[in-house]
């Protein structure tokens, strides 16, 4: 199951919208996605039925493709930004273009520090890189540079996640749900800083709730559809994944064409050892993702993992 623990989902749920007159949600153009690991060493909680080792490959898929769903920022940089942090080894020969590359926006960034877009360039060669305390400075300047825009301090919790920083990380997720508090990011972040708290779980759950039954009132659809995929990971993070597929399979029932809740669905029954019920759930999202979806690519690949199970 360590292959699924590769399968990346970022968070604000793509932004997807139900098109008139297609038939699968496209996205809006993303700019930045940040690697959706799972944050380190968290506990999961379980209940009787599903093993431990279950549990945790589990969540560890659901968390990545959760954040998948949620974290991916719609900025106005370019769209070769979009590249997640968790690429594979590169030659050296592409190494060395990427030091000529740094050197060269640290020389231009030297002169001119308010050039916003070379400071994101420059970030996301850090993130590509793992160089979290390196992107955090970059991401601080760049929060300067415009303190009112609210994805550099997304972007920024998220980074402190992945680097196991979650009081920080709490804090800024929590300051964003002040000024938005449909921010489904933010209470993604949440999930995965309370983890290994039932009782901070269960707490957050209930403002999620609250969330969901405000998204209802004032007929926000996309955003109500994304605190229930929230719902579901919660679910398998208890060791429920059988209610996690229910609500899947809710959402699906009221609208078959978002693709996700098939994704979803064939990692669990995949994890539960159904591959027949799996492929059916595989087959659906392969059908309804649109061609030039960002991730389409990162979904196949892991999805061929999933069958060498």
């Amino acid at each position: 199951m360590a292959s699924l623990a590769k399968f990346h989902y970022s968070d604000r749920t793509f932004h997807l919208k139900l098109n008139d007159g297609q038939r699968s949600f496209q996205p809006k153009p993303t700019s930045y996605r940040i690697l959706q690991k799972p944050p380190p060493s968290r506990a999961i909680r379980a209940s009787s039925s599903p093993k431990p080792s279950f549990l945790k490959s589990t969540c560890v898929t659901l968390t990545t493709a959760a954040a998948l769903f949620s974290a991916s920022l719609h900025l106005s940089a370019k769209p070769a930004a979009a590249t997640p942090i968790s690429s594979p080894p590169r030659p050296s020969s592409t190494e060395s273009i990427e030091t000529d590359q740094i050197s060269s926006l640290e020389k231009h960034i030297a002169t001119n520090p308010k050039d916003s877009e070379a400071l994101q360039s420059l970030m996301k060669i850090k993130l590509q890189s793992k160089n979290l305390d390196q992107a955090l400075e970059i991401l601080n300047r760049l929060i300067s540079l415009d303190p009112e825009e609210q994805e550099w301090r997304l972007l920024k919790a998220q980074v402190q996640t992945y680097g196991g920083d979650f009081d920080s990380a709490t804090k800024g997720f929590e300051e964003i749900l002040a000024k938005d508090p449909l921010r489904v990011e933010a209470y993604h972040g949440l999930v995965m800083a309370y983890s290994d708290s039932e009782s901070k779980l269960s707490e957050l759950e209930g403002r999620i709730g609250e969330a969901i039954e405000r998204c209802k009132r004032e007929d926000k659809k996309k955003d109500f559809r994304d605190f229930m995929l929230l719902i579901a990971q919660i679910r398998v993070m208890e060791g429920n994944p059988s209610e996690a597929l229910r609500v899947y399979q809710e959402l699906v029932k009221d609208e078959p064409r978002d693709f996700r809740p098939y994704l979803c669905q064939g990692l669990i029954y995949t994890l539960l050892k159904k591959k027949d019920e799996a492929e059916k759930q595989f087959e659906q999202f392969r059908r309804l993702v649109p061609e030039n979806h960002p991730y389409k690519e990162y979904f196949d690949s892991n999805m061929l993992n999933t069958n060498k199970l």
